[in-house]
């Protein structure tokens, strides 16, 4: 076999693994052990406190406020909401103020980031469990009450459920496809007692297992890790949900997907060691198959490419290949022209979605490796300019 058919075989290796065989392999592994993760039986609901960090979030502070309090289900006198400003400039401290519910805490703070406005609500929380979500990611009913349940067994430390898509269009369509994939991939991880990250819309948190952030931590992949570093298990609940709009376009789905990769790679550089020297083994194993391996798809995918092309002679199956790269990219292309034309995507949204989310991963590790992780964010569609950590 010629160097470039190792290239080649070992880069499609690498990839059938990472998005294919990953999965399969935790189905695997998880078998038998689902039923043991469930827990059928409450001794009474704990106290919860709700953290949600706001920066000018006027347009859906009141919703979100409503999906948390009026629309839930779940003990009045057991629930409350501590919203942390972080330097809001628009009608976010008054429609919070003026919200018609005791339960219900505004703290505001200078303009410092998520992971500080998070430690401000944290210090001002007094639930048993602390629910973390974003502004504009809407509870179902019985979201809260289904994300704490698990935590009647006392080994549990963390529980994430998923931020679902509501609104119409070609992004929601691809990107619910990926939720679903996602949802598969942490049910497997939960049932071995871990989960690569929460998800950053809705999870819960023992309130005793809380440490303050650095600003340039991001939170909902750092809780499982300090979690499973203190002994405490993870599980995951898909109908634990919450549901809010999709990126509007591809350019905004590849800024967020850029920020987030470049903080996650900012962490687990700081935090693998700690996992290593713990001997947590299986968690490692989780953090760099369903992170840091993704983050390298598009070098892989050019690798094959590249390699590809001088191997059309050696065999017939080199030319299968390189026709479906081709009519992949091909098909990625024409959902880019779409996407800037302002038509809608349809099938092109897939390959669309993955070519920009696997471009993002060389973004985000180019930043990370400039030391950039911004520490403050802005509402989707609000421009944010780069902030080094």
């Amino acid at each position: 076999m010629t160097a470039l058919a190792v290239v080649f075989w070992t880069v499609a290796a690498l990839l059938a693994y990472t998005w294919l065989g990953y999965p399969l392999l935790l189905r695997l592994l998880a078998l038998g052990r689902a039923a043991a993760a469930r827990v059928t039986a409450r001794r009474g609901a704990p106290s919860v406190s709700v953290i949600v960090a706001a920066y000018n979030e006027g347009d859906c502070i009141t919703a979100k406020l409503d999906s948390t309090l009026a629309r839930q289900r779940y003990p009045r006198d057991k629930l409350e909401v501590v919203v942390v400003s972080d330097g809001s400039t628009d009608d976010t401290d008054a429609r919070v103020q003026r919200y018609p519910d005791n339960r219900v805490r505004l703290v505001r703070q200078e303009r410092t980031g998520k992971s500080p406005a998070l430690n401000r609500g944290v210090a001002e929380a007094r639930g048993e469990v602390l629910v973390f979500t974003d502004a504009n990611a809407l509870f179902a009913p019985d979201a809260i009450a289904r994300l704490t349940a698990p935590f009647a067994d006392p080994s549990v430390g963390l529980v994430s459920g998923q931020g679902l898509y509501g609104a119409g269009g070609d992004a929601r369509a691809a990107a619910s496809g990926y939720v679903r994939y996602e949802a598969s991939i942490k049910t497997g991880e939960a049932a071995l007692d871990f989960v690569a990250s929460a998800d950053g819309a809705i999870y819960a948190l023992r309130h005793a297992l809380y440490r303050d952030l650095a600003a340039s931590e991001v939170n909902d992949l750092l809780h499982p890790i300090q979690a499973c570093l203190a002994g405490y298990r993870c599980r995951f609940d898909a109908d634990a949900y919450t549901i809010e709009s999709p990126s509007t376009d591809g350019g905004q789905e590849f800024r967020r997907h850029v920020r987030i990769i470049a903080q996650g790679a900012h962490l687990l550089r700081r935090w693998l060691p700690a996992l290593a020297r713990a001997r947590r083994w299986r968690a490692i194993w989780m953090l760099l198959s369903h992170r840091a391996l993704r983050w390298v798809t598009a070098p892989c995918l050019a690798a094959a490419l590249v390699a590809n092309v001088p191997l059309l002679g050696a065999g017939p199956v080199y030319g299968v290949t390189l026709a479906a790269q081709g009519t992949f990219y091909a098909l990625a292309a024409a959902g880019f022209a779409a996407d800037r034309l302002g038509r809608r995507l349809g099938p092109l949204a897939l390959p669309y979605y993955f070519c920009t989310v696997s471009a993002a991963g060389v973004a985000g590790l180019a930043r990370a490796a400039r030391g950039g992780a911004e520490a403050v964010w802005a509402p989707a569609g609000q421009a944010l300019p780069e902030r080094a950590a």
